[in-house]
Formats: C-alpha cells, sequence, structure tokens
C-alpha cells in the first residue's frame, strides 16, 4: 500500500508533529519508512521513503542538514521528520528555504514521541493490505519462535516488506557496525536474548558488564528508544528475526 504524507500526518501519533517547511510537497507518497541517525545510511534510502531522525548527528553541523535536504530530495523521499530538541536556534533558516524551494516537506517531531512508535505507526499504515497489520506478523512469531523456519514466515511476509521492517528499525545500528566494526547488533541481539539483563548477556558474549553497558547507551542513542519497555523490545526482536531470515534467504537463493 502507499499512502501520501499529508494523510499519515493526521494519523495519531504523527497528528502531534508540526510541519516546518515545503508544506508544497504533503501529497508525496510514503511507500516505506526509515530511520536515519547513522552517517551513511543515505546509501539505504529510496525513493518514497519517509525519513525520521532524532537530528542528533547534525548537532552543530548546520551544512549537513542543508545537504541533507536536497540529498533526500534528489532521491526521492516522502519527506522528513526531525526532532528539533537538540538545535537550540532550531532548524537553519537555508534548511527552510532549501525545503520550500524544492517542496520538500520537513516536519518537527515532538521531542516526547518515539520515532520507533512513529515507525510502527507508518509500517502499520503500509503493511495492513498485504500482511494484514503488525498483529499477523506478531502471532506469526508468536506461533513459531523462538525457533520459526525460515520458509514458515517467508511463505506469509513478502521480501521487500521483510526488508523494509527490519531497516526502519535496525539500520542505525547496521550502518554504524559496517562503519566502526563494532558488534551493537549482535550486542542488542543477546541483551534482547537474555530478557534485558546485562549481566548475563556479558557473560554470554564473554565481555565485561561494563562494556555492554556502553554499548547499549549508545544503541539507545542510535535508535532513540527506551530498551526497559518490553513492547519496544519485542518490536527489536520481531525486526532482528526477520533481519537474520532476509540474509539466510540471500544466501539461498545465492
Amino acid at each position: 500500500m502507499k499512502l501520501a504524507l499529508a494523510e499519515a500526518l493526521t494519523i495519531p501519533p504523527l497528528h502531534q508533529c508540526e510541519m516546518i517547511a515545503g508544506t508544497q510537497g504533503l501529497g508525496r507518497t510514503i511507500i516505506s519508512v526509515n530511520s536515519f541517525d547513522a552517517p551513511d545510511v543515505m546509501r539505504w534510502l529510496k525513493t518514497g521513503d519517509l525519513v525520521l531522525t532524532t537530528g542528533y548527528i547534525f548537532l552543530n553541523n548546520e551544512q549537513a542538514l542543508i545537504s541533507l535536504v536536497y540529498d533526500l530530495a534528489e532521491r526521492n523521499c516522502a519527506g522528513l521528520g526531525i526532532k528539533t530538541a537538540h538545535f537550540p536556534n532550531s532548524l537553519p533558516q537555508d534548511m527552510i528555504l532549501a525545503a520550500n524551494k524544492l517542496a520538500f516537506p520537513i516536519f518537527r517531531i515532538p521531542n516526547e514521541l518515539s520515532i520507533a512508535d512513529l515507525i510502527q505507526t507508518v509500517l502499520r499504515e503500509l503493511l495492513t493490505p498485504q500482511t494484514n497489520t503488525e498483529t499477523n506478523l506478531q502471532n506469526i512469531a508468536v506461533n513459531e519462535s523462538p525457533d520459526f523456519s525460515t520458509n514458515s514466515v517467508l511463505k506469509h511476509i513478502p521480501k521487500e516488506i521483510l526488508k523494509d521492517y527490519y531497516s526502519a528499525f535496525l539500520s542505525p545500528l547496521i550502518s554504524h557496525d559496517q562503519e566502526n566494526h563494532s558488534e551493537l547488533l549482535n550486542t542488542l541481539e543477546v541483551y534482547l536474548n537474555c530478557g534485558a539483563k546485562t549481566t548475563e548477556a556479558a557473560q554470554t558474549i564473554g565481555v565485561h558488564r561494563n562494556t555492554i553497558h556502553q554499548r547499549i547507551s549508545k544503541i539507545k542513542e542510535l535508535l532513540g528508544m527506551d530498551l526497559n519497555n518490553g513492547k519496544t523490545n519485542f518490536k527489536l526482536q520481531l525486526a532482528i528475526t526477520m533481519f537474520h531470515l532476509n540474509k539466510s534467504s540471500r544466501g539461498k537463493i545465492g
């Protein structure tokens, strides 16, 4: 399903967001949703992506924000949602002017809103006709987890949706790991599998518990998520499972 940005912004909790610039582009179509809190995520973005970010990586870098608008517009993305709490003087005026010139929508995400919840809302709207809402995705996982087979799940979920789902949650970690040769995604997976218990995760990975604390802190920063929330952790576990399913599927095809 495709969704107009104007329509998406009427759906709770997105209705709390405030348009900043580019209102002439509200008719742009959302095909998928992605988060953007790592420098090299740009290569992941594609036509129709609604891009959401905490804005943290652009702190003290106005030129990067301006360039971001041009880059996203060039890729024909659907729009940009950004938290502005990090910016003492709001967003740069040149960024606003560029967005208006390109009819590229930018909206402010209230600081109290979780980007994960916004992603989930948009995905639910996009996936409803194809997968009968996220409830079915959860039912598949609940009925067959933790060892449900790749084929049984891929039978229900198109590969494109599989990738969109896990990318929306995990792309900041995947990009960070690739750029820094880190193990944040693996750490998150082990941490969640250990019931969010730091000591258990440290023992499983074979590192000091302080290392886990540091990694989890970085993960929270990149994802903008509360890892003390059971519902959020379930969504992340589901995304990680789909990430592995997608890798397994690619391996079999190749």
